[in-house]
């Protein structure tokens, strides 16, 4: 049977780009892998998908109990397939923190420290003299592109933009051009509920034997989502996790809004700045490098 690969619940433009490029990768060297979702695609992802001209990934309905597995853009528990602790992973290849999954057996874990899985995908292509074509390289790229920002984000290294120097080519794109279509065409929030838009891209996490839960969505359109502010405050609150951010980031302000269900004195002591609910954040665009971090060290100076 073939391989399983699969990025995050909720699977954003890395999870389902990075899925499909490595199973391509794997199948160039003669490993049986088939790309999967673990969520229905988004519409950035979406753009992607029809501007290259590639299926999107069958979503996974069933169990993965037993079966061989690879994850990318991932590697906890809480943010994998439900029954996940059962199957057999075989490999991982992400760009996060360590998130405490283990195994009985050792596999191959690539993790590093770079701006989106892709840029880790594309230099496995490199080390394993595998061609690109324009498809791959044009999913390879836009992943990047979208994970830092179009290298805004504090997350983008040099090996993100050697990469996308060589698959904007490989891809015949404009890298700021079509980065301003993925954008514009992913961040439009008008036909999406409360509920929708605060899972949208959102990622569960233990900080200090606290359920914190952190959603982040990418807008050019700030103004209607905080018109909605309460709406959003009450489902938070609603919420069973210890603590719940949503981080409403402005791509070109560079910096994120804050609703949240969480002490004033946290936010304040994350972010350095005055807490209340729609504060701005000037600077913080990144889950991984801003917002996991220092809501991390906040919570353990409370502990």
């Amino acid at each position: 049977m073939s391989l399983l690969v699969f990025g995050h619940k909720n699977p954003d433009t890395d999870s389902i780009c990075s899925s499909i490029s490595l199973s391509y990768l794997k199948n160039q060297l003669g490993i049986d892998a088939k790309p999967y979702a673990l969520g229905e695609v988004r519409k950035e992802a979406q753009f992607v998908l029809d501007y290259f001209k590639v299926d999107a990934p069958e979503v996974l309905s069933t169990s993965v109990k037993g079966l061989d597995v690879v994850l990318v853009d991932h590697n906890e528990y809480a943010q994998s397939a439900d029954d996940i602790k059962d199957a057999n992973i075989v490999e991982i290849v992400d760009h996060h923190k360590i998130g405490g999954i283990a195994t009985d057996v050792p596999i191959s874990f690539r993790v590093m420290p770079v701006g989106c899985s892709c840029t880790v995908i594309y230099n496995m292509f490199k080390e394993n003299n595998v061609e690109i074509p324009y498809h791959i390289a044009g999913l390879l790229l836009s992943a990047i592109l979208s994970d830092t920002l179009l290298f805004k984000s504090p997350t983008t290294t040099d090996k993100d933009k050697e990469a996308c120097e060589v698959l904007s080519k490989i891809a015949n794109v404009n890298m700021e051009e079509y980065a301003m279509e993925m954008f514009k065409a992913g961040t439009s929030l008008d036909e999406f509920s409360i509920e929708e838009i605060v899972n949208m891209d959102f990622k569960e996490f233990n900080m200090s034997e606290k359920r914190v839960g952190i959603g982040q969505v990418f807008t050019l359109d700030i103004d209607s989502i905080l018109a909605k502010k309460d709406d959003f405050l009450a489902y938070i609150n609603a919420s069973e996790y210890d603590m719940l951010v949503l981080a409403l980031t402005d791509i070109i302000k560079e910096g994120s809004y804050l609703i949240y269900k969480a002490d004033d004195s946290i936010i304040s002591d994350a972010f350095n700045i005055k807490a209340h609910q729609g504060v701005f954040s000037e600077g913080v665009v990144s889950r991984k490098k801003q917002l996991v971090p220092n809501l991390t060290q906040a919570i353990k100076a409370t502990v």
